[in-house]
């Protein structure tokens, strides 16, 4: 099946060339002006993925971004944000809002089809993980160089799942859920949200889902969004600084 991607910026000229290089490619383009008529495009033809400036008039990228992630159906869709601003504060925001590619106009177009295509595979990764059993049976595990610990998590949160996360990666660790929310958390040493902090950015190791009611003390405070979006900019600003 053809993926749809929408494409959210109020050049003329980039929605053109965006356009152009992302059919050659036979994805499905749709295009949109700014973040109120991209919100109202994606509602309609709920995309695969979608690229979005960041400086736009009336509703930015940023707003668009938090729409998506905070207040719409599909928030685990792949976004990428693109701008002409070389402005590493501008980028933490981005991620900040929950984007997962950050690009720099003019963006060369090999570059951006390999970002497109890596998302839209990660994407079906985590569709496929959790489908086909009845909801709160299915266990899963795999590892963390295939599927990120940020994209379980998700998955785990937009289908509500409860259950314990174990991860096996430079420490062990779990993860407890219910309906989809993080209520506690670990990770070596570490406990609650700062132990999320430091879990999430792992890279090498492997994770396993076990499905079922755990009681414990409730140590992470934050939304499951939240507390991901923050673990996801403190990762950023540290490999900012180096």
């Amino acid at each position: 099946m053809t993926k749809k991607i929408l494409i959210v910026d109020d050049n003329e000229h980039v929605l053109k060339l965006l356009k152009i290089s992302l059919e050659k490619a036979n994805y499905e383009v749709y295009q949109a002006t700014n973040g109120d008529e991209g919100m109202e495009k994606a509602r309609e033809v709920l995309p695969d993925l979608i690229i979005s400036d960041v400086m736009m008039p009336m509703t930015d990228g940023i707003e668009f971004c938090w729409m998506i992630r905070e207040n719409s159906s599909f928030p685990m869709v792949p976004f990428i944000f693109l701008t002409s601003l070389e402005d590493r504060e501008m980028e933490i925001r981005g991620f900040r809002a929950g984007a997962d590619e950050y690009l720099v106009k003019p963006v060369d177009r090999a570059v951006l089809l390999e970002k497109v295509a890596t998302l839209l595979h990660r994407a079906d990764k985590v569709k496929s993980m959790d489908s086909g059993a009845p909801e709160g049976v299915k266990g899963f595990e795999g590892n963390l160089a295939d599927l990120s610990l940020a994209e379980v998590i998700q998955l785990l949160n937009l289908n509500q799942r409860s259950g314990v996360l174990h991860i096996n990666a430079a420490e062990d660790g779990e993860i407890v859920f219910k309906k989809g929310q993080m209520l506690s958390g670990k990770y070596g040493k570490l406990k609650g949200e700062t132990a999320i902090f430091k879990a999430v950015p792992q890279k090498k190791g492997t994770f396993r889902f076990e499905p079922g009611e755990k009681d414990v003390p409730r140590n992470v405070e934050g939304s499951t969004m939240n507390v991901l979006i923050e673990a996801l900019r403190l990762d950023d600003e540290k490999g900012v600084g180096g």
